[in-house]
């Protein structure tokens, strides 16, 4: 990687709070003495103005038209991420090696979202809501993985080349509105980090995103997983989200998964204690 140009969209246009910005990103951005002649720049962008919080994900996607696919750009991927997304250099080269391979059937290689729970030291996949059969789904075999839809194909990011990326501006999830038709039951933040994962995928897929699954461990290799920094759902009995072991996703026991719905009387404890339950965003954004 000889260039990296990072993007932080904000709603803040304070100046206290972007240098704020700008002193916490610092050090990332620091010479490497093993690529000295790899280059990294940071920009800002503030929208202070939007009609409501949560079309900031949307903020970007200028980005794509105009600076990414711009005449003489010399860009060879765009990647969009959540702020509390961390996306290895591993991560990515997983993507470029199989995108390539992927290409031809119109199949995108996807990422799962993880988190880690300290009181029983496992790692959780946040988007995975029970298991699931492996066995009763299409399947591309390469290098030893099954590379499959999974259930909840959510996972805050995406990745784009240039080949992606002029689809994807031609596309309805590329713009708001029309998302809402290709997905109507995901919130605005959602559909914003969709890319093209559900535009027109090959017969006898439900998506375009596909996940690698080793068959003989059933679980995933490590680099398909993106960790989801908060950890906020790993504990949270109110919610299912983090509670399918990243070694059970593709388990025969349905009794592997240790959440179930919260009883009144925890739930009644958690507002109590201020933990009212967070519905997201308005459903007409």
């Amino acid at each position: 990687m000889e260039a990296l140009d990072v993007v932080i969209i904000t709603n803040t246009d304070q100046d206290e709070a972007v240098e704020l910005i700008r002193d916490l990103s610092a050090p990332l951005f620091r010479s490497l003495p093993a690529r000295s002649k790899s280059t990294k720049t940071l920009s800002i962008e503030s929208f202070p103005k939007l009609a409501n919080p949560w079309l900031l994900p949307w903020s970007h996607k200028h980005l794509v038209s105009e600076r990414f696919l711009s005449a003489g750009s010399a860009y060879t991927h765009f990647i969009y991420v959540e702020d509390d997304i961390l996306l290895s250099f591993q991560n990515f080269c997983y993507f470029t090696h199989y995108r390539e391979i992927l290409k031809e059937r119109r199949l995108i290689p996807s990422f799962q979202r993880i988190e880690y729970n300290d009181a029983d030291n496992r790692l959780y996949l946040v988007d995975q809501v029970g298991v699931a059969d492996l066995n009763s789904r299409n399947r591309v075999d390469l290098d030893g993985y099954a590379f499959v839809n999974l259930d909840y194909p959510f996972n805050a990011m995406f990745i784009l080349d240039r080949e992606l990326a002029l689809e994807y501006v031609e596309t309805p999830s590329f713009d708001r509105e029309r998302s809402k038709l290709v997905r109507p039951e995901w919130d605005v933040a959602c559909r914003a980090a969709m890319g093209l994962c559900f535009e027109s995928p090959p017969e006898g897929f439900l998506t375009r995103y596909v996940s690698p699954v080793d068959p003989s461990t059933l679980s995933a290799p490590s680099w398909s997983w993106v960790y989801h920094l908060p950890n906020n759902y790993a504990k949270d009995r109110l919610k299912p989200f983090a509670k399918t072991r990243v070694d059970q996703q593709f388990g025969s026991e349905l009794d592997v998964v240790c959440w179930r719905p919260a009883s009144k009387l925890v739930e009644y404890l958690a507002l109590m204690r201020g933990k009212k339950r967070f519905n997201g965003p308005q459903s007409s954004l």
